[in-house]
This record gives structure tokens, sequence and C-alpha cells, in this order.
């Protein structure tokens, strides 16, 4: 085994591979939690799996060039924008007229391989981009044989050759040559039989947690950075209608607070009867990341072998001569990657939370304010210079719109749903999982404010008394409780970046800024601080 160096303090080598719109969310959804319920393993039992894969895996390697080759080849295709090999969509591919399967259980045995088919699905080979020591899948050099097979478990990363574990490594320590990693993808949720495993019938394919991770087109639409301001058809028309209706801050029928009375049931100041609007659904449709959560998102991964969250490598650089493009500069001072936020929506009418991802480039989050400096040339022979420095303290944030299919929160029927939804928001980097219950109280418009599907009247409706109340402040008379526990799935370790409560009487408008002969119309969204992330929401 050659000789490593290593770097040490480094907190955690996080061997993990990184990191229609409604449709898409409710099958992420559900495939995760059939996931979860189909195969459920503790720790060490998944490390037996994944050390079984390596040992066979490092014997391929080690012999075959061919092998090594494929692996480089599939990982450079970055099908989840990170540099994975998904083994459920690669293992029936040839190589010199056996399936990479084949060649497998040729090292090991079929009984052993289908084992660890069905016990870890999402089993996943990782080519690391370790930026300390240049190395990455580019310049892997598939002449050399003695390529270790890396897996990390809870105590220890073991690096496997030639079906031998040939050395352990303690966390925070990172190998100086390039390996390949053993992991589970958490990019993408694969279709799993009520058996177990995976579907093996029909073409392959997976969903992926974002529509952000597809790697596999290259012309997708991505989430924009646009000033604070959103123009009408950012907004939508439906919560335009009802800021027509309800803009004002007086406390009357007219209050602003009612807003979501229109957009769901119809309701004005002069009709305060309607029925449910089952096609409308509210989204986040931006989010503000403030600068210094970077720090809180990075800490744990600067020199990992396989994080893919993007980190400042050079604070400095110098040019001779001419200047650097933005482009150029972003490739010398950051690490390749994006950051994977995660959103766990709570409400009261699931006992599971609805997760939604977005992954994000730091330039789609915040502007970095690079200083540059210019030295002139000299008679001396000396060329001029460029030099340009970048802090976190410079940073300002940017405000990054998303789509309708990112963060979809679906209908809010207050017969059936409470007034207020939980918003929880991570930066997912880890690798096992673990479910943990939060109970959280809710209050509920009375049910003698609803027939059907029909509310009733404005704002919060009939007091227990009997009489009406328009207001939107939430007391013992006129609201029911109750307590519901939730389910949350949640990685090892994640950063985590704040929470928000939606109330459905905020308003989705704040205010209008009617456009001008200097400046066209403009509307403020109604924002939640969630700690770390500011975001806004709309309706379509």
């Amino acid at each position: 085994m050659r000789k490593l160096f290593l770097i040490f303090g480094i907190a955690g080598i996080l061997l993990s591979s990184c990191t229609n719109d409604d449709a898409f969310n409710e099958d992420a959804n559900d495939l995760l939690k059939n996931n979860e319920e189909i195969s459920v393993l503790n720790a060490n039992d998944k490390e037996k799996y994944l050390v079984n894969f390596a040992c066979a895996l490092s014997k391929a390697t080690y012999e075959r060039k061919d092998i090594r080759e494929f692996l480089k080849t599939e990982s450079l295709k970055q099908f989840d924008k990170n540099y994975d090999a998904l083994y459920y969509l690669i293992k029936d591919e040839l190589i010199n007229g056996k399936s990479f399967r084949d060649i497998l259980i040729s090292y090991s045995s079929k009984e052993i391989i289908e084992e660890i088919e069905i016990n870890v699905p999402l089993l996943n080979i990782l080519v690391p981009n370790i930026m300390f020591f240049d190395i990455k899948p580019e310049n892997l050099n598939t002449e050399d044989q003695e390529i270790p097979v890396v897996v990390s478990k809870l105590s220890e990363t073991s690096l496997f050759m030639n079906g031998e574990k040939e050395l352990s490594l303690q966390k925070g320590e990172v190998p100086n040559f390039h390996v390949f990693v053993v992991n589970e993808n958490i990019r993408v949720v694969a279709p799993v039989s009520t058996k177990g495993g995976l579907k093996s019938a029909g073409s392959k394919s997976v969903v992926f947690k974002s529509p952000n991770y597809d790697g596999r087109s290259k012309n997708q639409e991505e989430s924009t950075t646009k000033s604070v301001l959103v123009s009408r058809g950012d907004v939508g028309s439906k919560a335009i209608e009802a800021y027509e209706h309800f803009n004002k801050d007086d406390g009357s029928i007219y209050q602003k607070a009612f807003q979501r009375d229109f957009i769901y049931y119809g309701l004005t100041p002069e009709n305060q009867t309607g029925s449910l609007n089952r096609s409308v659904s509210e989204y986040i449709s931006f989010i503000e990341v403030e600068p210094n959560a970077y720090f809180n998102i990075t800490d744990d991964n600067m020199g990992s072998i396989s994080s893919g969250d993007p980190y400042i490598e050079n604070n400095s650089v110098t040019q001779k001569k001419r200047e650097l493009s933005e482009a150029e500069l972003l490739d010398r001072m950051w690490t390749v990657g994006a950051y994977n936020f995660k959103f766990e929506i709570i409400s009261s009418s699931s006992s599971i939370a609805i997760v939604k991802y977005i992954a994000a480039r730091p330039d789609q989050l915040w502007n970095f304010n690079i200083k540059h400096s210019y030295k002139h040339s000299t008679t001396f022979g000396h060329h001029s210079k460029n030099t340009y420095v970048i802090s976190v303290e410079d940073f300002t944030s940017k405000r990054m719109h998303l789509d309708s299919k990112y963060i979809s929160f679906g209908k809010w029927n207050l017969s059936e749903e409470a007034l207020t939804r939980f918003v929880n928001i991570t930066e997912e980097d880890g690798k096992y999982v673990e479910t943990t219950t939060i109970t959280q109280d809710f209050s509920h418009v009375r049910a003698s404010n609803f027939k059907g599907d029909t509310k009733l009247s404005l704002g919060l409706g009939k007091l227990l008394s009997g009489s009406v109340d328009n207001s939107v402040s939430i007391t013992d008379t006129n609201t029911e409780k109750s307590s519901k526990s939730v389910s949350v799935v949640r990685t090892e370790g994640p950063d985590y970046l704040g929470n928000a409560k939606i109330y459905y009487y905020d308003p989705i408008i704040d205010e209008r800024r009617h456009s001008t002969w200097l400046r066209p119309e403009k509307f403020s969204l109604h924002t939640y601080n969630a700690g770390k992330i500011t975001f806004g929401i709309s309706v379509k």
C-alpha cells in the first residue's frame, strides 16, 4: 500500500453522494416513505453489505483496467450533478461482453450480490473530488491498479484493495490519492418492489429528490436571482386579485390578513361565504440565505473526500497582465458543488413531514463583492498584476427565485387542516438515517364556521358564544386546540438553519408599488425569517 499524506483536524469525512411539479414532489416523498418502510437496517447491518460489495469491487478494480475505465466514465456523466455511479442504473451495462453485475458475481457470489441489492437499493459508487490535492475524477489514471475502494463506517473509514482491508483511517483523515467510494446515494429515490430491492421490469428510472439534482438534461430551467420586489407575473394573478380586495392594515373587513380567504374560498368584503377552490396551491417563491450561513454549512466538510458542499479553497488569486472574468474567479476560488437545502413541512393533516429539496450554488445565493487591486508593470521587466481577494465578511445575500415545482405546500383546506404550518430548514450531508418524532400543538377554526367545504364567514368567524368575530387573533373562544405527533426523517449531522411558522392569516402580498413613467409596477411579498434563511410564499 502506498504512503499516505493525511490532513488532521477536519471534522468528519462524510462519504455520501451529495448532495411535472406537484406530481414529482409527491412521487419523491412516497418513494422515500416506501424505501424507509421496506428496508430499515441499523447502521451495522448496512455496513456489512457495503463492506461485502467493496471487497468484490476492489478485486475487480485491482485486476481489470476496463472496470476502472467504466467507473470513471460513468462518474463523469454526473447523472445527479455529482460524480456518482448508481449501481442500479449501471449494473447491466456490458463491459467486454459481460454485464458489470456478472463481473462482480465472478468475484463474489450470486447470493451475496443479490442480498446486497435487496438491502441497499441505493448502492452507489462515487469517484470523489479531493480538492486539497487536485485529485478529481477527470485526472484519475486508469492504468493504476492500486486504487483502493473505500467504505465509511461509524467508527472508521476502511480502504480495501484486491479483496483485502489494507488500511483504516480515522474520521477526518484524507488520502492524497484517488479512491472509489462505496456508499448510498442521497440525491435520488429508487423505485422498490413490495418485497424489497429494486424493480427490474421495464426501463430503469429513478426519481430525484429535487429536480435540481437531475444532471441528465443540460437545458433545465434553473432557479434565478432577481430583485427584492417582484413583478406581476412572478407574484401570480390570484394573489394580486386577493390584494385588490384585502390591502388594509386597519383591522377592518378589508384587512390584508384575509387574502387567503379570497384565494381559497373566494370570499370578499361584499360576499363572505364561499366554497373551497381545490385547484389552488401555494409554494415558496424565493429564498435568501444569510452570508454567515456559509460557516454553518461548510465547516464540517472542508477537506472531505466526498462532500458535494462547495467552499472557498483560495481566498486570494493573482493574474499577470489581464483581468480575470467572473467565471474564472469562481473556478479558481471555489470548489465545485452545490448546497443541499432540505425543507421539512409539518401540518396537522399528516403524521409524516413533507420533505422538499433545493440545490443551490454559492453564486446563486450571494454577491461575493470580490476586492480587486491592480499593480502596474515597471520598466524593470515586472509585468502588471491583478490581485483578487474574497472574504465572507464582504458577501451580501441574493434573492433566489424558485419555480412553483420546487417547494409546493398544496391547498389549505381549513375545514380539515389547522391554521398553522411549520417549516424546518437544514443543509443535509449525512449518510445514516434516523427517524425522530416531533409533537406540535395546533389551533383550528371551529367546525361551526363550515358547511362541508363552504366557509361561512371571513376570519375566524363565529365565537363559542355564537357572536360573529372577523378578527384573525387566535383565542380560546374562537378556535379549537389539538396536538399531533409528526415523524421526521433526518440524516446524520444535518446543519440546522432555522424554522418558521406560517399562519393562514398572514398576507401573501404586503404592498404594491404602482408603476410610474420611471419604474414598473412591483409587489412586495410577505417574508418569513427562519434564522439563516428568509423566504416568501406565492400562490398559483
